[in-house]
């Protein structure tokens, strides 16, 4: 009798080794790119969302200094000749900070027991761009907590400079009845790096009660 050999066709243990390897390193490829584009859309959002903060701080100062006005600070019963204080000694600053008053705060009909003016304040505190305010344009009290707004955080440092008569000056050291005919706003960040902003003032400011 004749025998017939058959052979059986298949994979070899070391031919599925090898392709269990080769799928394992295309996986792990597949993978870290998915990773690296899913890292890349954080960081893209995170920086849109960083940008977006810096441009609305940047409005929010522009439209407080387009609406300054020339209204100084009751102190008994007395309302000083200056209007705009900056100092790093004020506000528990950690570093500069802005004083003003502003009109155009929205009051509809005067329904509400406040004037249309509004008393703000620009401090850096604990490395962040604060803006405050109070409810009332002369507080009964300094003691009276202002209302705080944290415009930008990871703020190293925040600077005022003014010009004055033709030259930019680092203090207001006005002369009477002088005001500051543009101001510059610069501050630094850990992402963006330094941030200088100038801004030209109200001629003449408007006066206030």
């Amino acid at each position: 009798m004749m025998q017939i050999k058959r052979q059986q066709k298949g994979f070899t243990l070391l031919e599925m080794l090898a392709a269990i390897a080769i799928f394992s390193i295309i996986s792990l490829s597949a993978w870290q790119i998915f990773q690296g584009v899913m890292t890349a859309h954080d960081v893209v959002l995170t920086k849109n969302e960083r940008l977006r903060q810096l441009q609305y701080t940047l409005l929010l100062i522009d439209q407080d200094l387009q609406q300054i006005a020339d209204r100084g600070t009751r102190v008994d019963n007395r309302v000083t000749a200056q209007s705009l204080f900056s100092d790093s000694q004020m506000l528990d600053s950690d570093d500069e900070a802005l004083a003003l008053v502003r009109h155009g705060w929205h009051n509809p009909d005067y329904r509400l027991p406040r004037p249309e003016l509004q008393r703000v304040f620009y401090r850096l505190r604990d490395n962040r761009l604060e803006r405050q305010y109070h409810h009332v344009l002369d507080p009964a009290s300094i003691n009276v907590e202002p209302v705080t707004q944290i415009l930008l955080t990871d703020i190293n440092s925040l600077k005022f400079s003014f010009y004055i008569n033709g030259q930019w000056r680092d203090s207001l050291l006005l002369a009477e009845g002088s005001l500051p005919e543009g101001l510059k706003i610069e501050f630094d960040m850990n992402d963006f790096g330094r941030i200088e902003r100038r801004y030209i003032l109200p001629a003449p400011w408007q006066p206030a009660l």
